[in-house]
């Protein structure tokens, strides 16, 4: 059912609006940090849960170069190429390493 119309909230306003209370002189856009990232929209809601399930999981261990103190969850198969956020997807990495090879990944290495 669409929303009533109302009187925009700017004081001695008198344009209608539909969505925010204000008029479309006086709304004002999103701030960079209010926007929702493409990339949060792609993950599930318990993608934190699932991110430290997993370097529990790996012991806080990097599967790409092996040391401790890893940071990051990194899909085997990226999501892009039909690779799921399930847990035996995820492996423990770190940021650095993670970076390394999503570029490789990105220039077909």
């Amino acid at each position: 059912m669409p929303r009533a119309k109302s009187v925009c909230l700017e004081a001695g306003c008198p344009k209608v609006t539909v969505h925010s209370g204000r008029c479309i002189d006086h709304h004002e856009p999103r701030k960079p940090w209010q926007r929702t990232s493409a990339r949060n929209l792609s993950r599930p809601s318990d993608w934190r849960t699932r991110r430290k399930q997993c370097l529990m999981r790996d012991r806080w261990t990097c599967y790409l170069c092996g040391a401790p103190g890893a940071d990051e969850a990194d899909h085997l198969v990226p999501v892009s190429r039909g690779g799921s956020h399930e847990l035996d997807n995820l492996r423990a990495v770190h940021k650095g390493c993670h970076r390394l090879k999503t570029m490789r990944e990105r220039n077909g290495h």
